[in-house]
């Protein structure tokens, strides 16, 4: 795991926003193509069908978390840190600690999202459920990799890639409630 190269505020703020001009237009870029390329999926008719589709492809989104998990018990296990509340992880057990509390974390607001969305979306536009799902497993993965990788502002660019699509599926979820009213 590397130290993070800015050792001020100021150089630190520049390298995070060094991704944000691809990481933002591109998740949305990304998403908007997949939907254009991604044929509907038999449009589910009924909102129940829309919402089962999206509690099946919510365990595509908890693969991270899993695997974060998975992670930190063999680690656990091959450090002989079994008892956290003792201290004595490595560095990287704490990172990989931080990665799964951060991604429980999203992949909250993310299912809490598509759970409102799912239901109120048309049939044919039940498409957008997978693919979203794919990208937030995506997003995670790029996350945890920076984290270890490149330290604390590693993490820059997954954490723009998931907060800019949970903050599009906010957003959307409440355009489209408003609708109903």
């Amino acid at each position: 795991m590397a130290t993070h190269p800015a050792p001020d505020k100021a150089a630190r703020q520049r390298l995070i926003v060094r991704s944000i001009w691809f990481t933002v237009p591109g998740t949305l870029a990304v998403i908007g193509i997949a939907y254009r390329l991604v044929p509907p999926l038999g449009d589910p008719d009924e909102p129940i069908a829309r919402l089962a589709l999206a509690t099946r492809w919510l365990v595509v989104a908890m693969i991270p978390y899993a695997a974060v998990c998975l992670a930190i018990l063999g680690i656990r296990f091959v450090e002989g840190s079994h008892d956290p509340t003792q201290g004595g992880e490595s560095d990287r057990l704490k990172i990989h600690c931080r990665v799964m509390q951060n991604t429980l974390e999203q992949l909250v607001w993310f299912a809490v999202c598509l759970f409102a969305l799912a239901p109120m979306l048309a049939p044919a536009e039940a498409r957008l459920i997978p693919i979203v799902c794919v990208f937030f497993l995506f997003a995670r993965f790029v996350y945890w990799w920076g984290y270890l990788r490149l330290g604390t502002l590693g993490r820059a660019p997954g954490v723009q890639l998931t907060f800019t699509l949970n903050i599009f599926l906010l957003l959307l979820a409440l355009a489209l409630l408003a609708r109903t009213l």
